[in-house]
């Protein structure tokens, strides 16, 4: 990725005045045009043949989805043991999983099972995979009626998920809650049946993801789910999400298609990153990607406003269809701001749409090299909700049927235009373009349906001995010279040429793992793993390894260079469980640098590091570490036999037990549901740090943590919290039992009770303009408390709120509130509709 932008940036072209205006005016057209198009060139998707028959089904789309590669890249499967489920065809799945305990990661043999059971657990270290092609059947309606009815519901880390298909002889709206502390990963993941068409319901959405820790990460690579939903069915907000993540860690979408959602592909409040690259999106309503922050980016995607390309629908007048590719959207934890570059919009029949990037609640976007083509005359190629600011740069507006869309809508503020080039059968609107006569490139651009992604690999992904995609990257880079340089170098495993990181380049000549080749102006691009060992060049070529400028004299022989194993470090400590079944958890830390010894290691799981910590735990195996420095304290849960340096030590004798008198205490906290089915909420407040508790968890789920601060709910089962400090605040609304250090507490013995009103409100009020263009005023009264939904709002104004009285309007959007005690009054004007806790009522005759 970083040596795609620094190609694009390479190549930007620098307009000379003098030159431009010595050039008659066609030339100077057509040139920019080329310069841009073989600036995009850089991006080789490779797509299926344009134009392929419709009739590739969601099947079809797995298949081709089933070639990503099952290797890991944020879950870590050296703290998991493989276990092969002995599982006959047909069976519930779901059973097995729910048996399973952490460390395990579950292999499942090629067939079709069923999934009956709704899961809810928290859970370490634990995965599941498909060996092969494995289908699992989900009933016709699950996730119907709302938005928590999850085939699976874990909260923990480290979770792995790979090759499998969920399908259903119904439209179940199948979905999948995974929240973490630092890491999860789901791989070639696909949802084949339909989600469900329903109105004035709540729908599952289809993944709820999120890495608690700002340094964790969740990954989906290679999911396809074609939902062909009714986009029109909004339903207050209540309709199905493709994935939805509210977190601190970063998230990443890669090689996916996500197409047919009621109520956006990706939608995320989240303060942490999010990288989208080389995906597929069609026909989601309100966004394919509700984009809202400085450290977020969309990369190498194509999207599609038709709805003729699939089974996706709409409802005509009825509903709430506004269709998008782009939302800049910054509510919730998100913050201002995001990068939408090198993709293609194709816009061409979709019922309602105010562009195909568009501005609702963000203060500024940048969208560099992509292009579009606008075939509907109703839909921008930027439009405006709200106000903000937009940067372009390097982009094509095109069309093939003279629709006369406008490139650029009136609303905002557009702060860069450079390097626009439009067809001349398109409005500018409000700005200026730089050219004419450009064409949108469809060979830029990825098919759909089924497409077909240039790093996806070609065998069936279940194959263990499948060979992985080299995971590393050198580019040779010739930088526009006319002069000729040689290069040679060598690496210590497997290499491979790179079309995708290649230009115009000769791409050279491979022996085993010594490349020996030439550049003049273009790029000549390698794949390889293991390390450069070797490197020269001539000079005048830029070198990148990964996407980083570096020095070839940096690369080659070093004295310092001994052949360590352990890279000098010093000590060697095991951690053996001897054979034994029973699992032993460990922590240790040392004050120098520690890393792990495979030398040292025997069927071990690794242990995770954190500076000069390390924690993990074996059973039968050895962990074995190197370090530096020394060890400074040990701590052993288990049987199993430590060994320092090869000789045996006590554990207790590392570590001083006089300072943990003065280590702050840690306190347990249960949110206990009892086994009931109400829903308890809750929420509460400590003056230290907290974190979820397996050990106190039993079927919760998590609950959401904010610094000091936690709110969720519980139904059967129980959430559990460890924290440090005091409790400061605790509310809880329904029938939960709360223990504190295993003790039963009153929750009206915390915090000030006086001050409950500013806890979370019962009841909901919704007024819905539902895509209408008229204005209708309204007004009500509660004799209770009130307050703005920002959950339940959507493109509205809010209305004024005067104690327990709200006056407001709303057009096409919906204004959201949540009260407690009774509405007292309701006005509203003919047109919106209005709903109370989710049902329909008529304003007219609800007092009567």
């Amino acid at each position: 990725m970083l040596e795609l932008l620094e190609s694009m940036a390479r190549d930007q072209p620098t307009l000379d005045d003098d030159n431009i205006a010595a050039t008659d005016a066609d030339s100077a057209e057509q040139d920019h045009n080329d310069t841009l198009l073989r600036r995009r060139s850089y991006l080789k998707w490779a797509g299926t043949a344009a134009g392929a028959a419709f009739a590739t089904s969601a099947s079809a789309a797995a298949s081709s989805g089933g070639a990503v590669s099952n290797d890991p890249e944020v879950a870590d499967l050296g703290q998991m043991s493989e276990r092969r489920l002995s599982i006959s065809e047909g069976e519930d799945l779901s059973a097995y999983v729910a048996n399973a305990s952490g460390g395990e990661l579950l292999v499942v043999p090629e067939g079709t099972y069923e999934w009956n059971r709704t899961l809810s657990f928290s859970r370490r270290n634990w995965g599941i995979r498909g060996d092969g092609d494995v289908t699992i059947m989900v009933p016709g309606r699950r996730g119907h009626g709302t938005k928590n009815d999850y085939v699976l519901n874990t909260s923990g880390e480290n979770v792995f998920f790979a090759n499998l298909t969920f399908d259903s002889s119904g439209r179940p709206a199948t979905g999948f809650r995974c929240i973490v502390n630092r890491r999860a990963e789901f791989r070639n993941i696909t949802v084949a049946s339909d989600g469900p068409r329903t109105w004035n319901q709540s729908q599952t959405n289809m993944f709820n993801v999120g890495a608690e820790s700002s340094s964790g990460e969740v990954l989906l690579d290679g999911i396809v789910a074609y939902n062909n939903g009714n986009i029109s069915q909004y339903n207050g907000g209540q309709s199905r999400i493709g994935i939805w993540c509210s977190r601190s860690g970063k998230l990443t979408v890669r090689n996916s298609v996500i197409s047919g959602f009621p109520n956006n592909g990706i939608y995320t409040r989240m303060p942490g990153e999010m990288e989208i690259d080389n995906c597929v999106f069609a026909n989601n309503n309100v966004s394919s990607i509700r984009l809202g922050g400085s450290n977020e980016v969309v990369t190498n995607c194509t999207f599609y406003l038709d709805v003729s390309r699939d089974d996706t629908t709409h409802a005509g007048g009825r509903g709430n269809a506004n269709a998008g590719a782009i939302t800049a959207d910054n509510r919730g934890r998100a913050s201002n701001g995001g990068y939408v570059r090198d993709c293609s919009f194709v816009v061409q029949n979709i019922p309602n749409s105010t562009g195909a990037i568009r501005f609702l609640d963000n203060n500024w976007i940048q969208v560099e090299d992509c292009q579009f083509l606008l075939d509907q005359r109703d839909v921008p190629g930027v439009g405006w909700n709200n106000h903000g600011s937009v940067h372009l740069r390097n982009l094509v507006f095109d069309t093939e049927n003279g629709s006369g869309a406008t490139v650029a809508a009136r609303g905002g503020n557009y702060s860069t235009v450079e390097d626009v080039c439009a067809s001349s059968d398109l409005s500018d609107g409000a700005i200026n373009t730089s050219s004419r006569g450009c064409s949108f490139d469809w060979d830029q651009a990825h098919d759909y349906p089924n497409p077909s992604f240039e790093n996806r690999d070609d065998g069936d992904s279940g194959n263990e001995d499948e060979e992985p995609r080299l995971g590393n990257t050198i580019v040779i880079d010739g930088n526009g010279s006319s002069e000729r340089a040689n290069y040679q170098f060598a690496v210590d495993g497997e290499i491979d040429h790179s079309e995708y990181h290649s230009e115009y380049g000769t791409g050279g000549e491979i022996d085993g793992g010594t490349v020996e080749g030439f550049v003049r102006g273009g790029a000549d691009g390698f794949r390889f793993d293991g390390e450069v060992v070797a490197l020269s060049v001539e000079e005048g070529p830029v070198v990148r390894v990964n996407g980083v400028e570096i020095d070839p004299d940096d690369i080659g022989d070093e004295e310092d260079d001994s052949g360590n194993e352990d890279d000098g470090l010093e000590h060697g400590l095991e951690i053996d469980g001897n054979g034994s079944s029973a699992r032993t958890e460990y922590e240790f830390a040392v004050d120098g640098d520690v890393d792990h010894s495979e030398e040292l290691s025997t069927y071990g799981i690794g242990g995770e590091i954190d500076g000069g910590v390390v924690e993990g735990f074996v059973r039968g195996g050895t962990d074995g570490f190197s370090f530096t420095g020394e060890l400074t304290d040990l701590a052993i849960d288990g049987s199993a036999i430590v060994r320092l340096d090869g000789e045996e030590i006590d554990p207790d004798e590392f570590g001083d037990s006089e300072d943990d008198e003065n280590e702050e205490t840690e306190h347990g906290l249960e949110i206990d549901g009892n086994g009931s089915s109400a829903r308890t909420e809750y929420e509460f407040a400590v003056d230290g740090e907290v974190d979820h508790s397996e050990e106190l968890s039993t079927y919760g789920i998590g609950g959401d943590i904010d610094g000091g601060v936690v709110e969720g709910f519980v139904r059967g089962g129980t959430d559990g919290f460890s924290f440090t400090g005091e409790l400061t605040d605790l509310a809880i609304d329904g029938s939960a039992t709360v223990r504190l250090d295993g003790e039963e507490i009153d929750p009206d013995e915390f915090g000030d009770s006086e001050d409950d009103g500013e806890s979370r409100l019962p009841n909901v009020l919704v007024i819905d303009g539902e895509g209408r263009s008229e204005r209708s005023n309204y007004q009500f009264s509660v004799d209770g408390d009130v307050d703005h939904s920002e959950d339940f709002s959507e493109y509205g104004t809010g209305g004024e709120i005067d104690g327990g009285t709200v006056e407001g309007f709303v057009r096409g959007g919906a204004d959201g509130f949540r009260f407690s005690g009774q509405l007292t009054s309701l006005e509203v004007e003919d047109g919106p509709s209005v709903r109370v806790n989710g049902t329909e009522v008529d304003p007219e005759s609800l007092f009567e």
